[in-house]
């Protein structure tokens, strides 16, 4: 259960949902993915059965929507289960919860709940539509007879916040598909992006406060102080317009603002790219350090949550101090002031994503916590 699931991607979950269901497919399992859609159809996609469901013009809210959603999608369940039967409903976060828990109510099924991250890290508790979302979570794990995070410190925060006890709650991190960077073959127009003699500086993430942009535009005039021959390229969706004044008064036209860029775009960008930026103040796990070392690529992120494990300082990429635009500078500087460190670290940066972030090995880890929920 997925509120997104590509086409239709806004964030991590819905790579994350299609690598696992994909590789569970691989080895042998019989994955169905329910998730919204502009209409009503099955597809199938690499072993994976897919149903899409619409959901009302009238919801008024994310939380309206959710619940429309969760409705529209514990009805196909109910349909789907006529003619076959289903071991256990997976949801993965808040949206899929109202969903999740009726089909587990219904049905009388396990329910295993990923949650990628909370309310009240990435915007507090502080209004009644944000003590919804909260309670929502809350109930995920309650309902859940398994939970999943994808963080090692994130774990404590979910214990923590929703009081859940600890046998239930298990550490599985993010993956990589590697053969998805090995076979990509899209050129990158890069004079798009930054002149032939400028090095490009990546960002990849949501433009809000969480994902820290403002951090990195305001370690930029150092930066380029430094290392004029800089250029930043920040892709992403979100309150762009804001971020881009704010880089155009600090920097003017070394910050190049594309939008929200198609994942094969992306990957480009991660090659073509000297270091990737991820300066974030909340990050329960963080993908992007692990798809730029996919691509040889080292990052420069805040010592935070999963990035803690994602990154190897001074092995696989560097930390900054989290909020830090002058650690940020500092780091971005180090990487930059000497191409062959860097190089290696990008290089140490893909090897560690092969031995430890695979999607086969984290799929094992995940069928497994299916089988303690079907116990």
């Amino acid at each position: 259960m997925t509120w997104e699931y590509p086409p239709y991607k806004a964030g991590g979950i819905a790579s994350h949902c299609e690598d696992l269901a994909t590789t569970m497919a691989n080895q042998g399992h019989n994955p169905v993915v329910l998730t919204f859609g502009e209409e009503e159809e099955v597809e199938y996609q690499n072993g994976v059965e897919v149903h899409r469901v619409p959901v009302s013009d009238s919801a008024s809210d994310t939380v309206s929507w959710s619940m429309n959603l969760g409705h529209n999608l514990e009805q196909k369940a109910i349909s789907l289960s006529k003619d076959r039967s289903f071991d256990l409903v997976h949801a993965h976060d808040w949206m899929a919860v109202p969903a999740a828990t009726g089909i587990e109510n219904t049905l009388d099924i396990p329910m295993v709940f990923t949650i990628h991250s909370t309310q009240k890290g990435r915007d507090g508790v502080n209004s009644e539509y944000q003590r919804t979302i909260h309670n929502l979570e809350w109930y995920g794990t309650y309902e859940a007879d398994q939970v999943i995070t994808v963080g090692r410190e994130f774990l404590d925060e979910v214990v923590e916040t929703y009081d859940v006890p600890e046998d239930k709650v298990n550490y599985i991190p993010n993956g990589v598909d590697l053969e998805k960077f090995d076979s990509h073959s899209q050129s990158l127009d890069r004079g798009r992006y930054a002149l032939d003699w400028e090095n490009i500086v990546l960002f990849v993430g949501r433009m809000y406060p969480q994902k820290g942009p403002g951090h990195l535009i305001e370690a930029m005039p150092d930066i380029i102080d430094e290392r004029p021959e800089t250029k930043f390229v920040m892709a992403g969706s979100g309150a762009m317009q804001h971020y881009q004044r704010m880089a155009e008064k600090r920097v003017g036209e070394k910050a190049f603002f594309p939008g929200y860029l198609p994942e094969d775009e992306i990957v480009s960008l991660m090659k073509a790219a000297e270091i990737t930026v991820t300066p974030s103040v909340y990050e329960p796990f963080g993908i992007v350090p692990l798809e730029a070392a996919a691509c040889e690529t080292p990052t420069v992120g805040s010592f935070t949550g999963g990035m803690k494990d994602t990154i190897v300082h001074e092995y696989t990429g560097l930390h900054t101090y989290p909020e830090d635009s002058q650690s940020i500078a500092n780091q971005v500087e180090r990487s930059l002031n000497d191409p062959g460190w860097n190089d290696w670290l990008g290089s140490n940066a893909r090897d560690r994503v092969e031995d430890n972030f695979r999607w086969e090995q984290i799929t094992a880890w995940t069928t497994g916590i299916y089988q303690k929920a079907l116990e």
